[in-house]
Order: structure tokens, then sequence, then C-alpha cells
């Protein structure tokens, strides 16, 4: 069996192999390099396909389906080997969790002379048991992510990877609407078996058609848009119709009236199917009764069949193996000289993320001596990264996650404290406007004496005033009221102040772990040393949340047991105005000189004479009252400024960003009193974490090596 023929640019030959040596070197898995994929429905013959692209004999027989993705490598070596061939078989993203199946696969590898018939038989045989082992009852999915790679290496070889991926389960919507009509929900063992196994074919034709590197050969037997899955496919990708080759396999099984619509799909000129920017191919089937025959009498029956006159209105570049690989060479050229940059710098990018983690990871910790320093970079990391976050100097820390703008979302939370704390909507005593209080008592009657029967009969803060008034009358001296009053009434007004203080108080230790937690994963990225960081840290983070709730606490406490105090100027001020705009107001009807006296009860009587009036007053009591109420205004603005200021010093600034911020406790101190055992127990690296460094080291000599090569391609 010769080397794939059809590949055989030369423009591109140093490349080709830079590539190939990038497969080699096992690169595919981190980095997206260009291959052939070719995908289709169930049955449309994409591997007949393969087989005319590769002179590889895959599996063609009627009801023979790919049941999992097979990948080609062919690869050029100077020298020849003893086995140039070689299978393996590598996990896919659902199937690296099967640990049967990695049991099974883990040494399954075989190695032969050629790639004949019966080899690619045996090798496909082999493959099928070892994924998906022994038959079991009730088991529904038949397909698999799990690759079949098979490799072949030669000085003869041509460089390049195919991929034949499982094909696509064909929907059939008729069957579909005859089923409900006739009121079948279609939830039998068939159907969910049918539907899993399509989950797993368009999964991994998602997979590998999203690599915008890749060559897709799109293979058709059909133009039933109402069935042809792959048609479905490209319309969920966007763009996918740019990189897509067409194939029409199976034009020499044309039915009659069929060769119509095979034509005109040739000429990429038929509107029920997706237009291609590089247009169909027509290919003659390699049916599996011409087993017998070579490649070469196979390619003479193909073209004799393109030269019938059914097929004169297509171009003679548009049919035929020949034609087909033509394209596909020339674009696959293209493809790697434009690819290759990027790959070059991908590669740059993710050396350097190798670096980073095994910098992160440090010196292999097998000693007391190699922990003590692992715990002090992690350590002395956090430290810088938390003292730049609570002075918002948040460029420091190498993370674009908005939870490191702690300052900034503290700030922002607290304006909305101050919003909310500061709306009278959640007072239980609410302020109005004074002076239009004032005015609406003055006009509510020309009698003075209503103005306090209104007030205490009424509801709101004045009624409460005079109520509480009248209670502690007896301990008072006539025409005062007495303190407790105040202090009641202010106690009523700021109840709402501690259930919203406790809200942001909880939100602020919120956003302090959020922080937390992105800093301390850049520190510790190993999550096993982070877990036992953690449990080293809970009674410490329990007693920051203890302070802050102690704090807050103390500081509710004394807003409801503490005398009212304030030295603050603007009481007094504010005072002595309420007290002379009660004074204009309510006595400007007074249009003539009047004179005082004392009622029976003591009560101060302002006689103005005029207009035939009865005398007016002013009760004492209600001049109490009115003063009471101006001084509670003036007094709860000033304490809850000063409530405000601090729950945001005493409380945030001084116990929540304090010293015992939890991200300022992941220091050298806290660990210094462990002892070795203590300290293996943090720092000491698991078998995991022995896996990752050798997983990190074998990619960082991967991706500089793969530099290397490139260093020396320029060269030549």
């Amino acid at each position: 069996m010769g080397r794939p023929r059809h590949f055989a640019g030369v423009e591109s030959s140093e490349q080709l192999a830079f590539i190939d040596e990038l497969q080699a070197l096992g690169l595919s898995s981190t980095v997206n390099l260009p291959e052939l994929v070719v995908v289709g429905d169930q049955s449309a013959g994409k591997s007949s396909v393969l087989q005319a692209i590769t002179e590889v004999s895959f599996p063609v027989k009627d009801g023979t389906c790919t049941r999992f993705p097979i990948q080609i490598s062919f690869r050029q070596s100077s020298a020849a080997t003893e086995f140039p061939v070689k299978a393996t078989i590598v996990p896919g993203g659902q199937s690296e969790n099967d640990e049967a199946l990695l049991a099974r696969i883990r040494d399954f590898s075989v190695e032969r002379v050629e790639l004949t018939t019966d080899v690619i038989k045996e090798i496909m045989d082999q493959a099928t048991e070892c994924i998906f082992g022994t038959d079991q009852p009730g088991k529904r999915v038949s397909l698999s992510d799990a690759t079949l790679r098979i490799e072949r290496v030669g000085p003869d070889e041509m460089h390049w990877t195919i991929i034949d991926l499982p094909g696509l389960i064909r929907g059939d919507k008729k069957k579909k609407k005859e089923q409900v009509l006739n009121g079948a929900n279609g939830d039998g063992p068939e159907d969910t078996s049918m539907r899993m196994n399509a989950a797993v074919a368009s999964d991994l034709a998602r997979r590998y058609l999203a690599n915008d590197r890749n060559i897709v050969l799109v293979v058709i037997d059909d133009v039933d848009v109402e069935r042809l899955r792959i048609f479905e496919l490209m319309e969920e990708i966007p763009g996918l119709e740019e990189r897509c080759i067409g194939v029409l396999n199976k034009c020499d099984r044309k039915q009659e009236g069929s060769d119509e619509w095979m034509v005109k799909l040739l000429r990429n000129d038929l509107p029920t199917v997706p237009h291609l920017d590089h247009g169909w191919f027509g290919l003659r089937s390699r049916v599996p009764n011409e087993a017998h025959i070579t490649d070469a009498e196979r390619d003479e029956r193909e073209s004799a069949e393109f030269m019938k006159k059914d097929w004169q209105e297509v171009a003679k570049d548009r049919t035929g193996i020949q034609a087909l690989m033509k394209y596909v060479d020339k674009e696959r050229r293209a493809q790697i000289q434009s690819s290759i940059p990027h790959i070059i710098a991908e590669i740059r990018q993710r050396l350097r993320e190798c670096k980073s983690d095994l910098s992160r990871m440090g010196e292999v910790r097998d000693s007391p001596k190699a922990q003590r320093y692992f715990v002090l970079q992690f350590c002395h990391e956090m430290q810088r990264m938390a003292e730049a976050t609570l002075r918002g100097q948040y460029q420091v820390v190498p993370s674009e996650d908005p939870r490191i703008r702690l300052r900034y979302e503290v700030h922002r939370r607290l304006d909305q404290f101050y919003m909310e704390i500061a709306d009278h909507r959640h007072m239980q005593l609410p302020f109005s406007n004074y002076e239009q209080d004032l005015i609406n008592l003055s006009s509510m009657s020309r009698d003075p004496r209503e103005w306090d029967r209104a007030v205490q009969n009424g509801s709101g803060l004045y009624a409460e005033i005079h109520k509480e008034a009248k209670i502690s009358e007896g301990r008072s001296l006539p025409g005062t009221v007495h303190p407790d009053v105040e202090e009641k009434i202010f106690r009523k007004q700021s109840s709402h102040w501690g259930g919203i203080a406790s809200r942001f108080v909880d939100d602020v230790k919120d956003l302090v772990k959020s922080c937390h937690d992105v800093l301390i994963r850049i520190a510790i990225p190993n999550s096993k040393v982070r877990l036992e960081v953690s449990r080293i840290m809970a009674k410490t983070l329990e007693e920051w949340h203890k302070q802050a709730d102690m704090a807050l606490s103390d500081l509710l406490e004394d807003n409801q047991a503490r005398p009212l105090m304030t030295r603050n100027p603007q009481l007094l001020a504010e005072t002595t105005y309420a007290d002379q705009s009660r004074g204009e107001i309510l006595g400007k009807m007074s249009s003539q000189g009047s004179s005082t006296d004392a009622d029976q009860n003591g009560d101060v009587k302002h006689n103005p004479k005029g207009n035939g009036d009865h005398p007016r007053f002013i009760s004492t009591n209600l001049s109490q009252v009115l003063f009471v109420r101006a001084r509670l205004e003036s007094y709860y603005t000033i304490a809850l400024y000063r409530f405000i200021d601090n729950v945001a010093m005493q409380v945030v600034e001084r116990h929540i960003l304090g010293p015992r911020c939890p991200m300022l406790t992941v220091s050298v101190e806290t660990f210094a009193r462990l002892d070795d055992e203590e300290l293996g127990a943090i720092a000491g690296e698991d078998q995991s974490e022995a896996r990752m460094r050798a997983r990190l080291e074998r990619l960082q000599s991967r991706y500089t090596e793969a530099l290397e090569k490139w260093e020396r391609l320029r060269v030549l």
C-alpha cells in the first residue's frame, strides 16, 4: 500500500513537516492544528471518501458505521522504522471520566509493518472491543468520543492528518409527525438510544468544526433538507459554510430523475441546499463489491462515469477524486501558511501559561524547608495583592475579575446604605415639613385652642409627642417636657437603623469574602493547598465575623441606650430658627398690640385685640410639643450622619477591612507557629499535584521543542 498519492504539493513541504512534528509532539490536544475532517450523516459514504483520499481500506460494507472518531496521521521520517504503523486510543471530553473505559484502553497499542485491509480491520475490531467492552443488556449508547489514532510513518509519506467522524444521525420529521398524530410520544427504548447517540455524534462534530483551521469535507448522498442532520448543524455554527468543501458521493447511483438535482448541486445552484463558498464536488462511490480491484482501476471507472453526457453541464474540475484532492491540496497549503503565525503565537502563549503555573507551584515540596519556602511565597503574594486591593490599586492584581475592586464595591455599597437609611419612608414616625405644618395649623381655625385639640386628637409625630408628654407630665416642672419624651420618640424614629445597618455589614463581609476567594485562587492555584489553608484560617474567619458583628451591636446598643448627646452647633441654630418660625407663622394674625397673662392652668395667654376677635393664645403644652419636634428633627439628622460614619469607620474600616481582614490574615505570622507535620499537611505535594507538575513540565518541554523547531524552519 503506497502513500496518499493526492497530497503532492512541494511548495510548503517544510511547513507541512513542521505541522506534522507538532502533531507528533502531541500538541493537538492543547493547540488547534489544521486537519482534514470528514463529516456527514450516517451511510452518506464518508469512509468511502476517506478510502479514496488515503488509499486506506476503511470499512465500507453495507450497514457498517463509524462508532468513534478515527484519526489517520501520515508522518514523514528520515529513516524507516521496524513498525511504521501504530494505533492508540485517546479518551475524549465525555469518555475521560469513564473509569472502566480508561482501564480498558490503558494498554491498547497495536504496531504493524503495513496498513493492509486485514490490519485496518484488526485494529478497528480491537479498538471497538476496548472502547465499548462487552455488550451489556440495556446499554443504549453505541457511539463514543474516544478517538482511535492510527499513525503511519516513513520516508515516502506526505504530512497530513485526516479525521473520520461518526455519522450524524438523520432525523425523520415525517415519522415523528405520524407518531404525534397517532398519540405516541416517541420515548421508547429505541428512540431514547437514538437521541443519546445523536447527541454524542453532534457534540463530536461541533468540537472539530469549531476549529476554524480545519478543512471540512461535507459528504452527502441526498439533499433532503428535512432529514440531513449535517444541514441543521451547518445552520447552528456561524460561518461554517465559509470553511466547508461539499462532496456529493455515490453519483454513479442516480435514480430516474435524480440526475437533474445532482447536476444543479455540483454547479452550486440548488436553492434547497446551503450555499458553500468552496462549492461541491462529485465522486463515484467505492462500493464494497469492488474490493478486489485497485484504486487506479476505481479511478478509471470514475473518469468513465463523469465522461457520460449526463455530466456535460458540470465543470470537469468539479468531478472525480483527482479534482477534489487537487482543490483540497491547494486549500490545505493556503490554510497552513495563514495559520502558522497564529499557531506559533498560541504556542508561545501556552508556554507562558505553563511557566506561570509552574512558577506558582514552586519547587518540589518534599522537605520541611521547601514547604516553608512555598508557604512564604504564597503568603507574600497574598499580602501584596490584599494591600493593593484595600488601597484601590487594582492593577497590581493579575486578574480581570470585577470582584477584586473591593474598595470601589464597598464605597458603592456605602452610598446605597446611606440612601436607604436616610429614606424617611423607613421611619416609624417620619418628619413632615415643619413650616408647612405651622401654616396648616394656623389656617385651620382662628381659635388657637383648636390647634391644641387638633394636635392632641391627631396622629403621627405631633400626637405621639403630645401623648408621651402627658405620660411624663408628673415627672417634670410645669411648662416643660421631660427629657424622656425626646429619647422615647428618637428611639422609635431610629428603630429601623439596626436592620439596614446589619444588611449593609453582611454585604460588605460578602464582598470581602468574594475578593478573598479570587486572590487566594491566584496566590494558591492548588485546590488541595487552598482547602488546607481554609481549614487553618476557619477559626480566624469566625473571629472576624464575631468582632464585626459585635462592633455593630455596640453601636446599635449605644443608639438605643445612651442619652441623647451632641455638641454640634447645628442643633441650637436650627432650634432657634424653628422657634422664630413658630412665632412668625402662628402669631402673624395678631394685628395690634397685645397683652399677656396666665390662665388657671398656668398657660400663657396672648390677647391680641383686633377686628372684634376673641382672645387668642398658644398653650404651653402645644409650644413644648412644637419645640420638641423641632429639636428632634435637628438632632435626628446629626445622629443619623454620626451613625453612618461610625458604621463606616468603626465597623467597616476598623474590623471588616482592618488587620483581621481574611485577605490579610493569610500571612507568615499565621503559619510560622505550625510544626513540620501540620506544615506538611498544608504544603506537601500529593499524587494529583505531582501529576499536574509532571503534565506542566511535559507540556513546557513540548512547547519549547516546538518553538525550537520553528526557529530552525525559519533559518531554512
